[in-house]
């Protein structure tokens, strides 16, 4: 296929120039001016369009995904904690095999027409636990979309959840998958006891998997940790060897500049969730301008572009001055942290690199050059200018049209089975 005429614009550096593409199974093979259609060759029109690498949500709960207008808890929480407790918690234990599963549908297919063509994902299912990952990965792969997935090892339902939630991971682990990856998932520390991340470390060694955990997120876990351990949260990791390559640490608002500076120096990669952090309260995450931040939206939709403005907001509203290349700077972080997971250069639309990207169909209003590409992408372009979505070299969304589900059918089936769930959730 050839994608002929179209403005293209990537993040790492900023770059906005006119070229065409040629795409060749799963890969970009040329980036040119000009470029002729070889024989047989599709071509696809794209003048007075955007072209950019398809988005990365770093940190995201597809499964709270038919939470969206569920009934509040009869008690309002009143701390982060009860939030949990009453809310979350509640959710995952009333998940099934269904509901898991339309969780990760319609979650995909939200994130398609976002233009997010990978989400790397935390599950929970205490009541579903072994096969929820595959349950996920049919539901995403049915859309197009790319993942890394893990399970939530916890401690808080026993033992033998704890372990089902440690072979639910290792049996992932042998996924062969263009489209998906595995990880390790551990919860927290605070609900994390030393035997257990003994475990997440040896199983994240012996697999090679990368761990996914949170790490305060709220002060609850840095009070937790200091009060039964004596030390701080990425020092309780680090003693049981958990800081390392490709460990993403989800949140990390209530780490100290010195703890962050010491997970990024063994290679950890923090995920940030403004828009997350800022509904429930927990604070401020001052990490975003780290080579290897990106940003996540913890579940409250795949919505990429919104993330990074309300990044970009919450940055300003601090009182950075450096807030709109920051901001950039967490969006392209995906498409690194990805290419570490992966192996594939994510971010990149030159010859070789994946072809996932999205197609916009924006007509910004003055000029859109290199230069300016934050400010475009900050205050103009939001998910309704995504027209189409190729992942892999295949078209996920086709002028604003899902190729490979019915989105309809797809969400009339989660309309029946959310109540549902609500009254399990309700009986807990």
């Amino acid at each position: 296929m050839l994608l002929k005429g179209a403005t293209v614009a990537t993040l790492d550096p900023p770059l906005v120039e006119a070229a065409d593409l040629r795409v060749d199974g799963e890969r970009i093979v040329e980036r040119g001016r000009s470029l002729s259609a070889a024989p047989g060759e599709e071509v696809a029109h794209l003048a007075g369009m955007v072209v950019v690498p398809g988005l990365v949500n770093a940190h995201t709960h597809l499964y709270s995904a038919l939470a969206r207008g569920m009934p509040a808890p009869r008690v309002p929480p009143r701390s982060f904690v009860e939030i949990l407790e009453r809310v979350w918690w509640r959710l995952d234990r009333a998940l099934d095999a269904e509901s898991v599963y339309l969780s990760g549908l319609v979650g995909a297919i939200e994130a398609a027409l976002s233009g997010t063509t990978l989400l790397i994902d935390h599950h929970s299912s205490p009541s579903f636990i072994r096969g929820s990952l595959g349950a996920l990965q049919r539901a995403l792969e049915e859309v197009g979309l790319r993942s890394a997935l893990c399970y939530e090892v916890t401690d808080r339902n026993g033992t033998e959840g704890r372990d089902r939630g440690l072979e639910e991971n290792e049996a992932f682990q042998a996924v062969r998958s263009p489209l998906t990856r595995g990880m390790i998932g551990g919860h927290a520390s605070f609900t994390l006891s030393p035997d257990s991340l003994d475990r997440l470390r040896a199983l994240a060694q012996g697999t090679g998997g990368a761990l996914h955990i949170h790490a305060a997120e709220d002060k609850a876990d840095v009070e937790d940790c200091r009060a039964r351990y004596g030390v701080g949260v990425v020092q309780r990791l680090d003693a049981h060897g958990l800081l390392a390559a490709r460990t993403l640490l989800a949140h990390c608002v209530h780490l100290t500049e010195a703890e962050v500076a010491e997970a990024h120096a063994r290679g950890c990669w923090i995920a940030h969730n403004p828009r997350s952090n800022m509904n429930n309260a927990v604070g401020y995450a001052p990490t975003a301008a780290l080579k290897r931040a990106a940003l996540g939206t913890d579940g409250m939709d795949a919505d990429m572009l919104a993330e990074t403005r309300a990044a970009y907001l919450k940055m300003r509203d601090a009182g950075r001055l450096d807030a709109f290349p920051a901001a950039l700077e967490l969006l392209a972080g995906g498409h690194r942290l990805a290419a570490a997971l992966f192996g594939l250069p994510f971010g990149k639309l030159d010859a070789g690199a994946p072809a996932d990207l999205v197609v916009l169909a924006y007509v910004p209003p003055t000029p859109l050059h290199t230069d300016n590409l934050a400010g475009h992408l900050l205050f103009g372009v939001d998910r309704s200018h995504v027209a189409s979505v190729m992942v892999a070299g295949r078209w996920v969304v086709r002028e604003r049209r899902l190729t490979s589900v019915d989105a309809s059918a797809a969400f009339a089936r989660a309309r029946e089975a959310a109540p549902e769930l609500w009254k399990r959730m309700d009986r807990l």
